[in-house]
């Protein structure tokens, strides 16, 4: 088959890494001669390293650099949060699986058919769990791109004496977003343009964090073992670029194209349905339902025309899954199994957007004329 020069509507799974963070793995691994943790001068250069990047990520989040702990990713960190707290956990319905998945004794909290969740349910778990308790929800799904009402859910949480916890991976360097809201954090480096295998949390003095490695203590002993030293720098120089100013123009700029094509999606089809339409979404992302074909073949028919997406979350080892995220928006079976997510990036062109539509068009018109001959015979 011949080679086709794919388009990319699939940064949610990925950022391609920045060349800023390519250039700074390429000169750092020229350097790097000693283990972090070694107490000799090749050491301590390694170890002087890690702490610069440290510290360049503290400064672009605006958090402390000793409240950062290394991990190898969002899901290791989100599981480090859940399993370590011992008291009542309240995780929303739309969760990554890497937090649905880790405990079967937490309360989920409820959303609205945007993916919302309900305050009101909230705020009386969190009367009825007085004391130490603990909160997750994400900034943004990863799914739907449906903006969560963070600064309300702190509230309640500051009020009651609980603590709050967000995987705020699809959210950082996309939108404005206060790291002093939450008493901890899980970021992923590849989200924003660093290497793979690599992420952190942001924990504040007090939460209970728990080691889920034990050994030589790194970390401040939540996370032994020697630390991924190449991707932590790649890290830092992607996420000081992600958060500069340069790109916020940028971002208006993809919205301003996400828009355009769902207008354009739908004047081809009035039945298709967007997931959280009415509700605040990163300006990348849309979930959108064809009516007539089931996504995992509209990934292939997409594939095939040389434009890369998916059918939901991109982390379930290339399976196609029935969608908890549209299930708890109450969404029918019938129409959560048609759902693509289409996640823009800044490279997004409005000729890309063109390419998308006339192959999304063809693909509906190739359903309605087999459906026509069906009904004929």
């Amino acid at each position: 088959m011949e080679n086709i020069n794919h388009i990319n509507f699939d940064y949610n799974a990925t950022a391609p890494l920045r060349s800023v963070a390519h250039d700074e793995v390429m000169h750092a691994l020229g350097q790097i001669k000693g283990n972090p943790s070694s107490i000799h001068r090749l050491g301590r250069d390694a170890r002087s390293l890690l702490e610069s990047a440290r510290m360049r990520i503290a400064n672009a989040l605006s958090v402390e650099a000793r409240q950062i702990v290394f991990t190898s990713g969002a899901t290791e960190s989100n599981t480090m949060v859940l399993r370590g707290f011992k008291g009542p956990v309240l995780v929303s319905a739309v969760e990554h699986s890497s937090l649905l998945d880790v405990r079967d004794d937490v309360t989920l909290a409820p959303v609205d058919e945007n993916g919302i969740v309900y305050l009101d349910f909230i705020e009386k778990w969190l009367d009825e769990h007085p004391g130490r308790s603990l909160v997750s929800v994400m900034a943004a799904n990863n799914e739907t791109g449906v903006i969560q009402p963070v600064e309300k859910i702190s509230e309640l949480c500051k009020r009651n004496g609980a603590l709050f916890h967000s995987d705020c991976v699809q959210a950082v360097a996309r939108v404005p977003l206060d790291m002093h809201l939450f008493d901890c954090v899980s970021l992923s480096a590849h989200k924003c343009g660093g290497l793979s295998g690599l992420g952190c949390v942001i924990v504040k003095d007090g939460f209970p964090l728990s080691a889920l490695l034990k050994g030589g203590g790194q970390e401040r002993s939540y996370r032994s073992g020697t630390e991924n030293l190449v991707g932590i720098i790649a890290f830092a120089a992607a996420l000081e670029e992600a958060m500069g100013l340069n790109e916020s123009k940028e971002w208006q700029r993809v919205k301003e194209l996400r828009l355009m094509m769902e207008d354009q999606l739908t004047s081809v089809c009035s039945a298709l349905k967007i997931m959280g339409q009415t509700a605040l979404r990163l300006p990348n992302t849309t979930c959108i339902a064809m009516p007539g074909m089931k996504a995992e073949t509209q990934v292939m028919q997409f594939d095939l025309e040389g434009i890369a997406l998916s059918a939901g979350s991109a982390c379930s080892s290339g399976k196609v899954k029935k969608s908890r995220v549209l299930a708890a928006m109450g969404i029918p079976d019938a129409v959560a199994e048609t759902a693509i997510r289409i996640s823009l990036s800044p490279k997004t062109t409005k000729n890309d957007i063109d390419s998308l539509v006339s192959i999304w068009k063809k693909i509906y018109q190739s359903i309605k004329h087999n459906n026509v001959e069906a009904n004929a015979a």
